[in-house]
């Protein structure tokens, strides 16, 4: 913007020789003065005064774009030129140059944006840097160099955005630029989780027409030469180094190789989390990149032997090989088991398709895709493949690395057709939850009332009795087996819980009830004595008919 002139009450005149122009008293006018520029005496009249436009009290000068200029606009220059007397560098007569007017000017906006995301950029990138090595980080697998890479080319744009904001003190901006990159570039030497170290690197680019020496002499079998062939293209040094760990820790866990053919990298954190959820492998287990879209998944922690290991991996592809010698198995990864069906067919309730699609939805490795097959079905009528589903749906109620529990036994309440299985399922899971002290699930609770298992009984009068409106319907369908458990919780009751407790007594009573209820009837308490009047009409009636 230009400089505001703090006194606008004095003549602006120009010197007629030079055309320097200068600020006077108005009692100057009509005056001889002499230019302190070029020492010419002239007059100052209306010829030498300067006349600019005219504001009026309700007019508002518009400033448009000026205060975002990128250049010293022509408002500035002359202003700058009226009063070049100022600066101690200037002659007199001298005006002020590009670079100059420069320096007093105000930093373009362009300038300041550039600047800030040269820094934040570098910013950014440290942290990706950081927390992208971390195991399963988004650097998992990336070789050293290509990190360098990013580093570097991050310092050199971040470096030359600050130059560019800072033109005036460039050599300062250069100075902070290096600093900021040097600890940029230092971050992948501290932090190389996930890299490949360098023997794996060399797996990785070996071709494979390029003959590997046996680690014995010439006169090697051929079954030698093979396997070595073999551990050269595989690159199991990962796998060897965890052999060898467990080994040493006296462990009676193994570790094994999976040597995965054309698995896509945007596909393996699934694989690798139903590797580990099926197998009850360690969750160090990890993945090391090989040459051709192909990769070494080394798993740590197992208990099963390696022919289990690939009928477990048969759910993925081909299981191509097994080598008992270097105690990995080779898949080829089918594509089509990634794959979901459209929307609109897994819903569509009237399509025969329908019960096919979202039963091979359960068997499917992603467990977000499972859980939205789950509750798809408690909503649709169970019509064909009623026993495979429910099977289905109690191995993944058994399955601890399922999350979505309660939906399953929501499911299973439609599903389930043969007491016995499904219920001792999701009782063993309610006895799990209260044992680690969490809230019973109402959908777990409900399958097992549903089925009529005894054994929730005790469990269930005690949820009762600590939150009487939320049991007490569930509590009460169960039926007549529940009696003997009201009957002698229902002296300890009182309140609200007692209300509760007559209620259920009218729902599932018998003979055995009613002196119980005549007793309670000689309450004072009016409320009380309507429920059981109730109460006792309900049961009455059953034991007439």
């Amino acid at each position: 913007m230009p400089p505001k002139i703090k006194d606008d009450s004095l003549l602006l005149i120009r010197c007629p020789s030079c055309g320097q122009r200068f600020k006077v008293e108005d009692d100057l006018r009509d005056r001889t003065v002499e230019c302190g520029g070029c020492e010419h005496r002239f007059r100052i009249d209306d010829e030498t005064i300067v006349r600019g436009r005219k504001f009026y009290p309700s007019e508002k000068k518009p400033r448009g774009l000026q205060t975002f200029q990128r250049a010293i606009s022509s408002e500035v220059n002359s202003l700058l030129s009226q009063q070049s007397d100022r600066y101690g560098d200037l002659s007199p007569g001298q005006h002020l140059n590009s670079s100059q007017a420069e320096l007093v000017a105000a930093v373009a906006p362009e300038r300041v944006l550039a600047g800030f995301i040269g820094v934040l950029g570098m910013a950014l990138i440290a942290l990706y840097l950081i927390f992208g090595a971390t195991s399963g980080g988004a650097l998992e697998g990336v070789p050293l160099e290509n990190r360098y890479m990013l580093a570097g080319f991050t310092c050199f744009m971040g470096v030359a955005l600050l130059i560019f904001a800072n033109r005036r003190g460039w050599f300062k901006a250069l100075f902070i630029g290096l600093v900021l990159s040097s600890g940029l570039m230092s971050i992948p030497y501290f932090f190389r989780g996930g890299s490949p170290p360098p023997v794996e690197l060399a797996a990785i680019q070996m071709d494979d027409s390029i003959p590997v020496a046996a680690e014995s002499s010439d006169d090697a079998s051929p079954e030698t030469v093979a396997i070595t062939l073999l551990r050269s293209r595989i690159g199991t040094g990962p796998l060897e180094t965890e052999i060898q760990n467990l080994a040493g820790s006296s462990s009676d866990s193994q570790a094994m190789g999976v040597w995965f053919r054309s698995l896509s990298d945007s596909h393996r954190f699934v694989v690798r989390d139903y590797l580990i959820r099926v197998t009850g492998a360690d969750v160090s287990s990890h993945f090391y990149p090989r040459r051709g879209g192909d990769y070494l998944f080394v798993l740590t922690g197992l208990k099963c032997s390696l022919r289990e290991l690939g009928e477990v991996l048969s759910a993925l592809g081909q299981v191509e090989n097994i080598y008992q010698e270097i105690s990995v198995v080779e898949v080829r990864v089918s594509s089509a088991i990634f794959i979901e069906e459209p929307i609109d067919k897994l819903s569509n309730k009237q399509s025969s398709d329908f019960y096919i699609l979202n039963k091979k939805e359960l068997e499917s490795i992603d467990l977000q895709r499972v859980e939205r097959a789950v509750q798809r079905l408690a909503d649709a009528e169970p019509k064909v493949y009623r026993d495979d589903i429910a099977h289905k749906l109690t191995e993944l109620l058994s399955d601890r690395a399922v999350s979505f529990k309660e939906s399953i036994c929501n499911a299973l309440a439609v599903w389930s057709q043969t007491p016995g299985p499904a219920s001792d399922a999701a009782l063993t899971l309610l006895n799990q939850i209260i044992a680690d002290g969490k809230p019973a699930p109402l959908g777990v609770v409900s399958l097992i009332v549903k089925e009529k298992n005894p054994a929730v009984i005790p469990i269930l009068d005690n949820l009762w009795f600590t939150t009487p409106m939320t049991w007490e319907a569930t509590y009460g369908d169960f039926g007549p087996e529940v009696e003997s458990t009201m009957i002698k919780r229902f002296p300890e009751t009182k309140g609200t819980v007692r209300y509760s407790a007559v209620r259920i007594l009218g729902r599932v009573g018998g003979a055995d009830s009613l002196p119980l209820l005549e007793a309670a009837a000689a309450t004072t308490d009016p409320e009380l004595q309507i429920l059981v009047s109730q109460a006792q009409k309900a049961i009455q009636a059953r034991l007439a008919n």
